[in-house]
């Protein structure tokens, strides 16, 4: 079992890490939060690895830049992943 630390509103997770313990999350929250002073603690949670993909990660429209298709991928798809951007063509 792993936990990830994520926005409440966005989804998106602080870093791409995967914590051990839920304690090791909230400790990396807390070291975020005084590293950056424009982050709130308030607005991130920390859950589960499996309970965020399956039920809290939001799912977001974006445009495939080639055939200008609508489609919806997770919002913590890596850029480098998403037919949305130019890096994912230029391979």
């Amino acid at each position: 079992m792993s936990y990830v630390i994520y926005n409440k509103t966005t989804t998106r997770k602080l870093n791409s890490k995967y914590f051990a313990t839920e304690a090791a999350a909230k400790a990396a929250l807390t070291r975020a939060a005084k590293k950056d002073n424009t982050l709130i603690k308030a607005d991130y949670a920390i859950s589960e690895t499996e309970n965020f993909y399956d039920n809290i990660e939001l799912m977001v429209e974006r445009t495939n830049m080639m055939s200008g298709q609508k489609y919806m991928e997770r919002a913590n798809t890596p850029i480098s992943c998403s037919p949305a951007s130019e890096t994912y063509w230029s391979c």
